[in-house]
């Protein structure tokens, strides 16, 4: 993509934040961000798919509630999008006593701004940045400023946002990106990574 477009960022994760394995915790958990020039016309690939498919404008996409057909369709049809993307995968097992005392929106923050810190900073500068809500979005917000200051990570976006995915398809394709790649890691299941993997940059391993 042209370093001098002006990007919008989306992120969302997959799996979940708790060590409680035995009580069906996900042993991965995983962040991915999308990067577009061309934010609207992801959101109107979507809104299409919709119609197509005879959905509820309503309808949310996401990785683990589509119907195996639906889903792939909706890959097809985003691999021909224009995006980027970028993930970490985190592997819960691996980490030390130190992530198991983080509060949820603690552990969340960490790895995303681990994840931004790997995203090219000349894509970030003077980009939008919108993520899902966790928690309370005031709350998100701030803490994600205090986390980037504090981990020394430059901002570089114009401008942070925390929307709801219901209301946000770009949030939703970062869904699927993490989606498949939880897929392809926790279940050996490679179909949906490989469809979007031509979209995908990096997939960032964290090793804490």
């Amino acid at each position: 993509m042209n370093k001098n477009l002006t990007l919008t960022f989306a992120g969302d994760e997959s799996g979940d934040v708790s060590f409680a394995f035995d009580k069906g915790a996900s042993r991965f958990f995983v962040i991915a961000v999308i990067a577009t020039p061309a934010p609207d016309d992801i959101r109107h690939l979507l809104t299409a798919l919709k119609v197509e498919s005879g959905l509820s404008s309503q309808f949310e996409f996401t990785f683990g509630h589509l119907s195996k057909t639906l889903r792939k369709r909706t890959l097809e049809g985003l691999a021909q999008a224009k995006f980027e993307s970028w993930a970490i995968v985190v592997d819960k097992t691996s980490l030390s006593d130190a992530f198991k005392v983080m509060r949820r929106y603690e552990f969340y923050l960490f790895f995303v701004t681990e994840l931004l810190r790997q995203t090219p900073s000349e894509k970030r500068k003077g980009a939008t940045l919108i993520l899902d809500e966790y928690g309370s979005a005031e709350q998100l917000y701030t803490e994600l400023n205090r986390f980037m200051k504090a981990r020394e990570i430059p901002r570089h976006f114009k401008r942070i946002q925390i929307r709801r995915s219901k209301s946000e398809p770009l949030i939703q394709v970062a869904d699927l990106v993490a989606g498949a790649i939880l897929r392809r890691d926790s279940a050996g299941d490679a179909e949906a990574f490989e469809i979007l993997e031509k979209r995908i940059r990096r997939v960032y391993e964290f090793r804490g």
